[in-house]
């Protein structure tokens, strides 16, 4: 744990002294979180294996949630911002990367910040592709859980390319809820070192215009992120070989 945050903090502070001498820009920072991230798979012993090509355009990710690990991962691969709660922005470390990478801060208790956020995200997609977990937490069950519908009547308002997303563990091991400490977790399963393989499956980009409207859009896309899972199962085999994207 104490690795990984002293490299978000080093990378942090990397981008912010290349700040002071070229400027402000969030694709340096997209750069930056990539690297960090892909850093991070070393660190805790996980083995990517990717399927799919992420598009070439800006487009909305929307991707299963099963823990904490998520975030690495997908910064290593796809390199894109996230959505996100409001109070990660005033996270030690944390908090500042996500603003450097452009992340579009939500909270969910108040309707007006929701339409702030919704026009933010519109905003950034114009110039870069982010991910979004629709389910709004992590889940441990096989299957994700519902998708909130209130996202994808934007995206479908807004004829925004929805891409999906699957993750897939190669042990029950790597979910996290929060009825555990994530320094517990995390704990555990750097020392279980048990399996340590994650699969990303990148989908056919689902274009909105081809929906009736976001609840919809909504099923599309959760039966697309979910297709993975019921093709090759909820775990990664032991036999499938690593290929780092």
């Amino acid at each position: 744990m104490a690795a990984v945050m002293a490299s978000a903090a080093g990378h942090l502070c990397l981008y912010r002294l290349s700040a002071l001498v070229w400027g402000r820009s969030p694709g340096r920072a997209l750069l930056l979180f990539r690297h960090w991230g892909r850093r991070t798979w070393d660190w805790l012993g996980v083995d990517v294996e990717l399927h799919g090509t992420p598009p070439s355009r800006p487009c909305l990710y929307v991707a299963n949630h099963r823990s904490y690990l998520d975030i690495p991962i997908l910064a290593g691969v796809l390199g894109a911002s996230f959505l996100s709660r409001a109070d990660v922005a005033g996270w030690w470390v944390i908090g500042g990367a996500a603003r450097a990478i452009d992340t579009v801060f939500v909270d969910r208790e108040d309707p007006r910040a929701r339409m702030r956020a919704a026009r933010a995200l519109a905003r950034r997609l114009r110039t870069g592709s982010v991910v979004v977990f629709p389910e709004g937490t992590t889940g441990g069950a096989p299957v994700p859980g519902p998708f909130q519908p209130g996202l994808f009547r934007l995206l479908h308002r807004l004829r925004i390319p929805v891409v999906p997303v699957t993750i897939r563990y190669g042990d029950r091991q790597a979910y996290w809820t929060d009825d555990l400490a994530l320094s517990a977790h995390l704990r555990r399963l750097v020392l279980g070192r048990r399996n340590a393989r994650a699969a990303v499956h990148i989908g056919r980009p689902l274009g909105a215009e081809a929906h009736r409207d976001g609840q919809s859009l909504a099923g599309a896309a959760y039966r697309a992120v979910c297709g993975p899972i019921e093709a090759f199962g909820e775990l990664v085999s032991e036999a499938a070989r690593p290929v780092r994207p």
